[in-house]
């Protein structure tokens, strides 16, 4: 899979990036020492697949650092382009979060000005627009890891959905109209949860796709979903095979895990959903190919 690279060579502060800090409302620019160059990428999924056109498609950035648990500066109208954006980090301390097209639903100015936790960051969430998942992106850095000598710093930006693929495996003819996800969660949360993620009160709606024009060949991202824990998860394909209608499901007794493929086989009269995850590190710079290491079927 090729790597696709992202965001913008280093902008003049005083015109792309709005920053907010505990100092002062329009913080001057420092000395050349405190602008930094934040070099980011997309890590690539986990399983088989292609990028498809217009996924790594971004159209906002923002950022801010959180200190002692307090949000202490917040980055507006970074410059999507290439590969990097310059902001103003006054010290290597705390942790630096990059989020990529959150803006419409998370305002950091207005979170900053309620004094938001980094707890309570930790927990925010994305929400479904026009019923389907936001396709945002997110990262973290420790500045306490860097060093005082160190102007670039590398974020590796995760998708924070999942990314299902349609495979026909029939002999006859085959063509897909629909596939629902039963009992989808409604929202994602920005960040993955340190601990083992959970649905706990996240509110669940079953999630359909329907296509105009019946699918009759592989195909891929037929459907992308919130990271979410095993549950009551169903898929269901309808599906006409040599002219017989069949509404077919599978249960999913697995989690659905952000920035993830998973695919979804249609045989004669079963379906299978089963996941190929690559454990290859992301290296950038280089084009890389996803590898299967290791197969794990969802019964």
């Amino acid at each position: 899979m090729k790597t696709n690279l992202f965001f913008t060579a280093l902008v003049p502060l005083s015109v792309f990036v709005s920053c907010t800090n505990d100092d002062a409302a329009t913080p001057t620019l420092p000395d050349e020492g405190g602008n930094r160059i934040i070099k980011t990428s997309i890590t690539k999924y986990e399983g088989i697949g292609q990028i498809v056109e217009n996924e790594n498609n971004i159209t906002d950035i923002q950022a801010c650092i959180f200190e002692g648990g307090k949000m202490t500066q917040i980055y507006n109208n970074l410059i999507p382009s290439e590969s990097s954006f310059g902001i103003q980090i006054e010290k290597h301390a705390g942790t630096l979060y990059v989020l990529a097209n959150t803006k419409e639903q998370i305002n950091l100015e207005e979170l900053k000005s309620q004094n938001i936790t980094e707890e309570e960051w930790l927990q925010k969430c994305m929400t479904m627009k026009n019923d389907a998942p936001v396709h945002f992106y997110s990262g973290s850095l420790s500045l306490n890891d860097m060093s005082n000598s160190q102007t670039v710093f590398p974020v590796s930006l995760k998708r924070g959905v999942a990314r299902f693929d349609l495979n026909l495996r029939t002999a006859g003819v085959a063509s897909v109209n629909r596939i629902t996800l039963k009992n989808a969660a409604q929202s994602g949360a920005l960040f993955p949860s340190i601990s083992e993620f959970s649905s706990k009160g996240i509110a669940v709606n079953d999630m359909t796709v329907s296509f105009d024009s019946p699918l009759t060949t592989d195909t891929s991202a037929v459907l992308y979903a919130y990271e979410q824990a095993k549950g009551n998860l169903e898929i269901s394909v309808d599906v006409v095979i040599d002219g017989k209608p069949h509404t077919l499901t599978k249960a999913l007794n697995g989690d659905i895990k952000r920035n993830t493929i998973y695919t979804i086989t249609v045989r004669k009269d079963i379906i299978d959903v089963t996941i190929e995850v690559s454990f290859d590190e992301w290296e950038e710079g280089n084009d890389t190919e996803l590898v299967p290491q290791a197969q794990i079927v969802l019964n």
